[in-house]
């Protein structure tokens, strides 16, 4: 039975070095045969957690096993070995390739289709609603050409997710930031604000302040491949104060301190 090492150490295909490293580290701490004395499978289980930490901390190791699965090992000792040179002569994989990514929230947050060249040809890409900045997400096959029949590299999008004017990102929440006049936070009243999905009319209450918030529930960012309830979605009150007041409104606005007082 091949054993599947993204499985044993409980890390999806796509996992960062750092993420395969953590979830070894813990996985050691809790299968430890010394933490463990009732348990007689112990020192299996850390043994097929280290062989799993093994292949994926390398990085070609890593590559050859996504490639050829259980067969792997086999290809692998061909490559680094004496005869490895006819073998590979027959089927030649592609290089590997990596492409940075930048994007906007609102177009990070619906899945879209995105070319790109790689190595002379072009390849469109389905990139899924709701990416995460900072990570790298791998297309199989999307690489290098493979040469002489051989498969093709692997394709490592770095994402980027770009300052928005006036929006930010947090988690799966989006808080913007939206003007609105000293009147209307007075006194009340309506305003129109855009969303990732469309404008949305909200009230503003009398009296209102500046850095108030309002929350829109669901109308946030989505989870990755939309697999989940959105964030929510944050309307930060900005009170535009008026400038270059005529002699008349100076009247009045002093008139309104002296009420106040």
């Amino acid at each position: 039975m091949h054993n599947n090492y993204y499985k044993i150490l409980g890390v999806p295909n796509n996992a960062t070095s750092d993420e395969v490293k953590n979830a070894w580290r813990q996985l050691v701490l809790k299968h430890h045969p010394d933490r463990n004395p009732d348990d007689k499978d112990a020192t299996k289980k850390l043994q097929e957690i280290n062989e799993a930490y093994e292949v994926l901390s390398d990085p070609e190791k890593r590559r050859t096993y996504d490639v050829y699965g259980p067969d792997w090992e086999i290809i692998y000792k061909y490559r680094y070995s004496g005869r490895s040179k006819g073998y590979y002569d027959e089927g030649i994989r592609g290089d590997d390739q990596q492409w940075k990514y930048r994007l906007t929230i609102r177009v990070a947050a619906k899945e879209h289709e995105q070319t790109v060249k790689v190595r002379g040809r072009s390849v469109t890409l389905i990139i899924p609603a709701g990416v995460r900045g900072g990570r790298e997400y791998l297309y199989r096959g999307c690489g290098a050409l493979g040469k002489n029949g051989g498969p093709n590299g692997d394709l490592r999008v770095y994402i980027h997710i770009e300052v928005e004017p006036g929006w930010r990102l947090v988690g799966t929440d989006i808080y913007a930031t939206t003007p609105v006049d000293l009147y209307t936070a007075l006194l009340g009243g309506e305003i129109f604000v855009e969303t990732l999905d469309r404008k949305v009319k909200i009230k503003i209450k009398p009296g209102s302040q500046n850095g108030s918030q309002m929350k829109l529930k669901g109308k946030g960012y989505p989870q990755f491949k939309d697999n989940g309830p959105r964030g929510d979605f944050y309307v930060v009150l900005d009170v535009k104060l008026p400038t270059k007041l005529n002699p008349e409104e100076r009247e009045l606005v002093t008139k309104l301190g002296s009420l106040r007082k």
